[in-house]
């Protein structure tokens, strides 16, 4: 090639071929470019470059004699030159190519080119112009990744979980990205998933969601609700696109938790509602007879005794029972709004102090054990009605004596976390399934055999009413019953109850 590119050079600086100079400026013009190169097309070796090539990559003009591309590290390999070659001979040309070249002190700098097939005194070349685009595919690069930067930041940031999945060779879907609040709140961010399948991640999710995962392969975009640890997600999935083709599932997820208790308390407000003004007005209708029966009962059972007559035995009974529904009935009306109580400072130890005599008399005729160490601790102030108070925690140290029978322990405490003071009431019963747990605030569910249903719901109306909330949670060691107000700063006395 030595003797060739002398002949190049002489044609071209001495002769001034007039076909080679417009085959030049020609592409050299039409490219807006900096520089010009010819190679041999066989093996690379660089024919000619001007100075505006030789000083961007370092070289003096006779410091490229004998290189090729590949001393350019223009290629990684003869597989990817010898692909462009392909190209090359097939078309003749090839446009707006982008390359990395290697300058002579090992810096990397990009050009985009454009390359062409010519003959030059009978000798196949590439000529090839361009120019040095590496300061703007540096800014290109710096706002791409500040852009990517704000975006993840922005992505971290909201309330929602954001994921990407790829599929393997093995068809098993694998995370790539999975970010947001939800993600950091599980511990399941993009540092932690990473590489990881879905399968390794949530065992039996694949089982229930895998065809979900077909579908938006195929292209389709599905949403579905899902729970995990303890939290209801909305989740979307739809395909990520490369070039018009499938290569991942891109998806978000929102927590609708509160939604859905909310949707849950509005369909249970309206149902006690419902059921309030259907008990009131059945409540009227029954206490008016059932107040003449009574008396007629009474009369009756009077003219017996008077007369000798049997049956006598049976007026108690009657009356027992009638008794029985004039209580209920009083239970009922209390399923309408109550009417707004009075509320003041209280303190949960010395209240419950106030209610222990009552429970110690039922504790006791079931030799039941009762674990006050609960109440040695902080003491917490709440703001609520102590009457009202009292029957809900009677109550539920009741419902605790009944489900453990003989023995057991009665748990009682007050615990103060954060902004919230709490009462709670734990029995070392058996506990209650979880169908039957989410029940037992719903009016007349009951599991007792003389249970009329309504002691719960009641208990959990009040305690609404005076802006706190009642809870219970159930294992197999027993049941917690929760009553949580907000916290009150300060202390009271006793004497202030």
């Amino acid at each position: 090639m030595g003797e060739f590119r002398e002949t190049f050079e002489h044609e071209l600086f001495h002769q001034k071929n007039p076909q080679l100079l417009h085959l030049l400026l020609n592409r050299f013009f039409n490219m807006k470019s900096e520089f010009i190169c010819v190679t041999a097309f066989d093996n690379g070796e660089i024919i000619y470059a001007n100075r505006s090539f030789t000083e961007r990559l370092g070289y003096g003009s006779d410091e490229l004699n004998g290189m090729t591309v590949f001393d350019l590290r223009a290629w990684d390999g003869a597989a990817p030159r010898d692909a462009f070659k392909a190209k090359l001979a097939a078309n003749g040309c090839v446009e707006d190519l982008v390359l990395n070249l290697r300058d002579k002190y090992g810096r990397t700098l990009t050009f985009i080119l454009s390359v062409e097939t010519v003959t030059i005194d009978g000798v196949h070349c590439n000529l090839t112009v361009g120019r040095d685009i590496t300061k703007v595919t540096a800014i290109e690069n710096y706002r791409y990744e500040s852009v990517q930067e704000e975006l993840l930041q922005t992505i971290r940031s909201m309330d929602a979980l954001v994921i990407k999945m790829k599929r393997r060779a093995d068809n098993e879907f694998y995370y790539v990205l999975a970010e947001g609040r939800i993600a950091e709140e599980f511990g399941y961010t993009t540092a932690n998933s990473y590489g990881r399948t879905v399968r390794e991640l949530f065992p039996g999710r694949m089982e229930k969601e895998g065809d979900l995962y077909e579908r938006v392969w195929r292209g389709e975009t599905v949403s579905l609700e899902f729970e995990l640890m303890g939290r209801i997600l909305y989740k979307t999935l739809s395909p990520s696109r490369e070039h018009g083709t499938i290569t991942g599932i891109f998806g978000s997820a929102v927590d609708i938790t509160e939604r859905k208790n909310m949707e849950k308390m509005l369909r249970v407000s309206e149902l006690n509602a419902a059921l309030g003004q259907l008990a009131a007005g059945a409540a009227h209708e029954i206490r008016n007879p059932l107040t003449a029966v009574s008396g007629f009962v009474q009369l009756l059972g009077e003219q017996l005794k008077a007369q000798g007559l049997g049956g006598q035995s049976y007026i108690p009974l009657i009356l027992s029972e009638l008794a029985r529904i004039n209580d209920l009935v009083s239970e009922m009306l209390r399923l309408r709004k109550p009417k707004e109580s009075s509320v003041a400072r209280l303190s949960a130890s010395a209240l419950l102090q106030e209610v222990l005599p009552l429970i110690y008399v039922d504790a006791n005729m079931q030799n039941t054990q009762l674990d006050l160490t609960g109440l040695t601790g902080d003491d917490a102030c709440l703001l609520a009605n102590g009457a009202q108070l009292k029957q809900v925690i009677l109550n539920l140290c009741k419902n605790g004596l009944e489900a453990m029978g003989s023995g057991g322990t009665l748990a009682l405490a007050v615990k103060r976390d954060g902004r919230k003071a709490s009462i709670v009431v734990k029995d070392s019963g058996p506990g209650i399934p979880p169908d039957v747990l989410e029940k037992l605030f719903m009016p007349f569910f009951t599991t007792k055999p003389s249970g009329n249903g309504l002691g719960l719901f009641i208990s959990r109306q009040i305690v609404l009413e005076m802006g706190g909330e009642l809870t219970l949670h159930a294992d197999s060691f027993g049941t917690e019953a929760v009553i949580a107000f907000p916290a009150e700063p300060g202390r009271v006395e006793a004497s202030e109850l």
